[in-house]
C-alpha cells in the first residue's frame, strides 16, 4: 500500500482510518503499515499503538503486540481495554503475575465488567488462589448479562473449590 504521487500526502488520521479498513478486510500487513505511519505522524495516538498491538496479537506477534499496548497504556493510562489486551497476552504466555496485575488495573478502571473478572477468576483457579477465584466469580455472576452461558461454570466453581474449569 503506497500514497499516489499526485495526492496530498495523509495525516495521521487518514492513516490511522486506512489501518481500521484494512483491519476491518483482515488485510493485516497493510493495517499494521497504515497504522506505523499515523503513528509515526502522530506518536502520542494511544488507540494506534493499540489497534497495531490487536494486529500483531492476531498475527502471533505477542512480544511487538505487548510492545504496542504498553506504549498505548503510557500514553492513555485510564484505557481498562488495553491492560485486558495486554493481560491475556502475558496469560497465554505464562506471565500470571503480569496478566493478574492487567486485570486488576482493568477492573480497578472498570469495575463491572464481568468478561474481565471471568477471565481474573479462571487465572485465579489455575494457580490456587481460590479465594480469590471465588471472589472473581461472585462479581461475575453480578455483572454478566443474564444469558451469559458461562454463568453457570461460575456457579459450579464457587461450588467446587478444588474444581478448575
Amino acid at each position: 500500500m503506497f500514497e499516489d504521487e499526485n495526492q496530498q500526502p495523509f495525516t495521521a488520521i487518514q492513516w490511522f482510518n486506512k489501518g481500521y479498513d484494512y483491519d476491518i478486510k483482515e488485510d493485516y500487513d497493510n493495517a499494521i503499515f497504515a497504522y506505523t505511519k499515523a503513528i509515526e505522524l502522530n506518536p502520542q495516538d494511544a488507540d494506534a499503538y493499540n489497534n497495531r498491538g490487536v494486529i500483531y496479537d492476531v498475527k502471533g506477534e505477542y512480544d511487538l503486540a505487548i510492545m504496542d499496548y504498553t506504549m498505548a497504556i503510557e500514553l492513555e493510562p485510564a484505557d481498562a481495554d488495553t491492560y485486558i489486551n495486554r493481560g491475556v497476552i502475558y496469560d497465554n504466555k505464562g506471565k500470571y503475575d503480569l496478566a493478574l496485575v492487567d486485570y486488576n488495573k482493568a477492573l480497578e478502571l472498570q469495575p463491572e465488567d464481568a468478561d474481565v473478572y471471568y477471565i481474573k477468576a479462571a487465572l485465579c483457579d489455575k494457580l490456587g488462589y481460590k479465594s480469590e477465584a471465588k471472589e472473581a466469580y461472585t462479581f461475575f455472576i453480578r455483572y454478566a448479562p443474564a444469558a451469559d452461558p458461562n454463568i453457570e461454570k461460575a456457579r459450579q466453581q464457587i461450588k467446587e473449590p478444588s474444581g478448575t474449569i
